[in-house]
């Protein structure tokens, strides 16, 4: 049976399979016929038309909302479909995903968020799912209990947060926030993704809002989602889509391994241009500055998102900001400044971002200096900040000698 994609809640397509893991997205003909051809609505991919898409250009979208690594795995074994299944795994996971896209089956209107009694959570069942690993992702006994999709590999949940309590998000009542528990795979990551973040907004870049708080015995980050307006049961769905779907970008690719590191500087630099605000491209730049700093290196195209509004697209507010060169075996991938995690960027590889992105390398170079005094002067202040909120962790001391020793680097790099 095919799905019907619903957009905003209204339905705009279907997507239907066509042969063994190979499923097409086609925009039903009156949406076409309304908004025109070659219209951004669902993604800058996949602008309307009458004819459907191919497996390779759908996929890139809808692998983009799916889990990944073993969460994937996990929940195919208990949704008993094949973990390469993307279409199974949409069906039964897709009512609540990123952006304003939702999957139903055929024929299913969208509720109304009036029409059942909410499904809270017990303190029993908080528990249980901040308690890393859960035993069990999916609630069978109710069928859109979790029934959620969240992109990563990293262990979170989407609910929707409501006078002090928490409820099952809903094909009608979309998720508000996303927890973070600690799963104790990298230590403290807690700590360090709040730290870093919080970094970064002093800096003046706009991040996800984000708490640490304590839930059911656990630490946890616990961020709004910049893709719902509103609060609690009354938040409605924005639009969004991360850099990798935009582009074209399927988190899988043919030997199953994924291109993890999707679309250089260049690409990210052009669809901003193409479809975003002026200014757009800088803020990118910064960001990437910052991530540099503090040692984060997943800084691939699904941890960056474009924003839907009503005449456009704005680059979303940063998210998923963690230092990774502070552990073992940190990550090293997508738009990143160094060509090795634990070394120095150099002024060439600046002037070769630039010259890709066709931008000022005067210019360029400024925005550098400045974001490096601005981290630098940030660093001393989070951290205080941390110690007085009480989540500060030996693990920031690591991230703030790291970033104020690159700080210091790159200014000194850049300087005129």
């Amino acid at each position: 049976m095919s799905l019907d994609v619903h957009l905003y809640g209204e339905r705009i397509g279907t997507l239907f399979p066509a042969g063994e893991n190979d499923y097409r997205l086609a925009y039903a003909p009156e949406v076409v016929e309304e908004v025109g051809g070659g219209v951004s609505l669902l993604s800058n991919a996949l602008p309307t038309r009458t004819e459907p898409y191919s497996a390779s250009a759908t996929q890139a979208f809808v692998e983009g909302l799916l889990p990944e690594g073993m969460r994937r795995l996990k929940l195919a074994r208990e949704l008993d479909v094949d973990p390469r299944d993307g279409y199974a795994m949409i069906a039964e996971i897709g009512r609540d995903c990123a952006g304003a896209v939702t999957f139903l089956p055929k024929g299913t209107p969208p509720r109304s968020a009036a029409a059942d009694p909410v499904a809270w959570l017990s303190d029993r069942e908080l528990e249980e799912l901040v308690t890393a690993p859960p035993q069990r992702l999916l609630d069978p006994g109710s069928g859109p209990r979790m029934r959620f999709a969240l992109g990563g590999v990293r262990h979170k949940l989407s609910l929707v947060h409501q006078d002090g309590r928490w409820v099952w998000p809903d094909a009608a009542v979309p998720s508000t926030h996303v927890i973070k528990p600690e799963t104790g795979e990298y230590p403290e990551f807690v700590a360090n993704e709040m730290f870093c973040t919080t970094v970064v907004r002093h800096v003046g870049l706009p991040v996800a809002q984000a708490t640490v708080e304590t839930i059911a015995g656990q630490p946890c980050l616990v961020s709004k989602r910049f893709d719902r307006n509103g609060e609690g049961l009354a938040a409605k769905r924005l639009h969004q889509e991360n850099f990798c779907q935009a582009l074209g970008y399927s988190p899988l690719a043919e030997n199953g391994t994924g291109d993890t590191d999707g679309p250089g500087f260049a690409e990210s630099c052009g669809l901003l241009k193409a479809v975003a605000a002026e200014g757009d491209a800088a803020t990118l730049f910064a960001a990437a500055f910052c991530n540099y700093m503090l040692g984060n290196g997943d800084a691939h195209g699904q941890n960056f998102a474009l924003l839907f509004h009503g005449e456009g697209a704005c680059l979303a507010p940063f998210y998923d900001i963690a230092s990774t060169a502070v552990y073992d075996e940190p990550l090293h991938t997508g738009m990143v400044i160094a060509e090795d995690y634990s070394e120095t960027a150099y002024l060439l590889e600046l002037a070769q971002i630039a010259e890709e992105c066709s931008y000022d390398f005067d210019v360029f170079r400024s925005l550098a200096a400045d974001t490096a005094e601005r981290l630098g002067e940030a660093i001393d202040v989070v951290a205080e900040q941390a110690r007085n909120e009480g989540w500060h962790a030996p693990v920031i001391d690591s991230i703030a000698e790291l970033a104020g020793e690159r700080a210091f680097g790159l200014g000194v790099e850049v300087e005129y």
